[in-house]
C-alpha cells in the first residue's frame, strides 16, 4: 500500500507542476501607422468677409397719411419698396382715410384701409412716379439705381 500512496503522490505532484507552467507567449505584433499631415503643403490664404448691410423692407417704408412719408425713397435695383397706411379714421364721413396707389404703367395697389400695406419689388434701374387715387393732390416716386 505504500507503493500506492507514493505513486499517488507522484502522480498528483506531477499534475500540479503541469497545471502551472504556461506556453511561452510570443511578443506582440508590431503595428506600423501612417498618420496624415493637417498641415498643408501650400499656404492658404484666408479672405476676410465683408459684411454689408441689405436694406430690409423697413428701410424702404413709405407711410401714407395726409402725404407720402418720404415723398421720393431712393433704393437699389431688386429693393421691396412697402407703402402701410397710418392714416387715422378720425371721421370717414369728412375724410376718406383710404389709399390706393398706382403708377404711370398702371401697377396699382389694392384699396388700403388703415394699418394695411402693399409691397412692390423695384428689379431695374429709374425713375417710378406713382400718385394715390383716392387722394389725387398725393403724389411720390420711387427712384431705383
Amino acid at each position: 500500500m505504500k507503493q500506492v500512496s507514493v505513486l499517488l503522490g507522484i502522480a498528483m505532484l506531477l499534475a500540479l507542476a503541469a497545471g502551472c507552467t504556461q506556453p511561452a507567449q510570443s511578443p506582440p505584433a508590431s503595428i506600423t501607422a501612417t498618420i496624415p499631415s493637417l498641415v498643408p503643403s501650400k499656404p492658404v490664404q484666408m479672405e476676410t468677409p465683408v459684411l454689408t448691410k441689405t436694406p430690409s423692407v423697413s428701410d424702404n417704408t413709405v407711410t401714407i397719411g395726409k402725404i407720402f412719408d418720404p415723398m421720393n425713397i431712393t433704393v437699389k435695383a431688386g429693393s421691396t419698396v412697402r407703402w402701410v397706411n397710418l392714416d387715422s379714421t378720425e371721421d370717414p364721413a369728412l375724410y376718406n382715410p383710404t389709399h390706393r396707389i398706382q403708377f404711370a404703367d398702371k401697377t396699382t395697389s389694392p384699396v388700403l384701409s388703415p394699418s394695411q400695406s402693399w409691397s412692390l419689388i423695384f428689379r431695374s434701374p429709374g425713375v417710378f412716379e406713382y400718385s394715390d387715387i383716392v387722394h389725387t393732390n398725393m403724389n411720390g416716386a420711387v427712384i431705383v439705381e
